[in-house]
């Protein structure tokens, strides 16, 4: 049989914040919407179960701080937990391994973005430089002036699951040496490094020269970011909500999330809320 695919995000709040589990929470549930057939994992810092109702291949995996100083520490450096959760994982398991941010949602099915023979996929934010802040820490002066693509994404790629392991402990053995300019979105920068690292490496013919390739464009947009108009990113995937505040991000994954999976010509919903 066919390995089943795993998608799965990162849920870490500050002290009494729970912006990242509710969008997280939104997240799980439009995938189990969409009849997404593999696994879902969220890992959060939450006292409470993100659904009190067990869902069906949806694993909750408890992040658990000891100490308040810890809880701090631990929302600090979530963004670390993208590739330290690897440990929580069994990617043998899995042909492929998607993740996502926590304030993204799943607006169709998924699993054509996970098929075809690569071992990375990943998403360009179109328009804007690999040369800008947010990418580029660790990049040489050179490779600033030089190089020509679209800054990477950090917040949504999927890797071959045999390959998994080694990619995210790469991963993090970049993000974890002193980069040639001051440090700013290095979990971005460093995933930028790695890719390009990837390319130069298959072109040398080396093995660890992993094939990546870019998904679609239009199948993963930034509604808050680069993508303004609804006509145009309702088809879309994936929407990744980049650009202002938690509560923002919250309220419009939520009308865009009723009106896909709950919104009729009839009004059903709408009518039964005003009885």
């Amino acid at each position: 049989m066919r390995k089943p695919h795993l998608v799965y995000t990162v849920a870490i709040d500050p002290p009494g914040q729970t912006g990242c589990r509710l969008m997280a929470k939104l997240l799980a549930a439009s995938l189990s919407r969409s009849q997404f057939p593999g696994d879902i994992m969220i890992f959060h810092n939450s006292s409470a179960p993100l659904f009190f109702v067990e869902r069906k291949g949806v694993e909750e995996v408890l992040v658990d701080p000891l100490t308040p100083d810890d809880a701090l520490k631990l929302a600090q450096e979530a963004w670390t937990w993208k590739y330290r959760v690897r440990q929580f994982i069994d990617a043998e398991k899995y042909d492929k391994i998607l993740f996502l941010d926590a304030d993204c949602l799943a607006l169709r099915n998924l699993d054509h973005l996970l098929d075809g023979d690569w071992d990375i996929a990943f998403q360009r934010e179109q328009g804007l430089g690999i040369a800008m802040s947010q990418f580029s820490c660790y990049l040489t002066a050179e490779e600033k002036t030089n190089l020509r693509c679209n800054g990477v994404n950090s917040g949504t790629l999927a890797v071959r699951g045999s390959l998994y392991q080694t990619v995210m402990e790469e991963w993090e053995r970049i993000e974890k040496t002193e980069p040639p300019s001051p440090r700013w979105c290095s979990d971005q920068a460093s995933w930028n490094r790695l890719l390009l690292d990837a390319a130069s490496r298959r072109k040398s013919g080396e093995d660890n020269g992993w094939l990546a390739k870019p998904f679609e464009s239009h199948e993963i947009q930034f509604p808050m970011h680069l993508h303004k108009d609804f006509r145009e990113y309702r088809n879309a995937a994936i929407l990744h909500f980049l650009g202002g505040s938690n509560i923002e991000k919250m309220q419009m994954m939520f009308s865009i999330y009723m009106g896909t999976y709950f919104h009729d010509v009839a009004g059903t919903l709408l009518n039964v809320t005003d009885m």
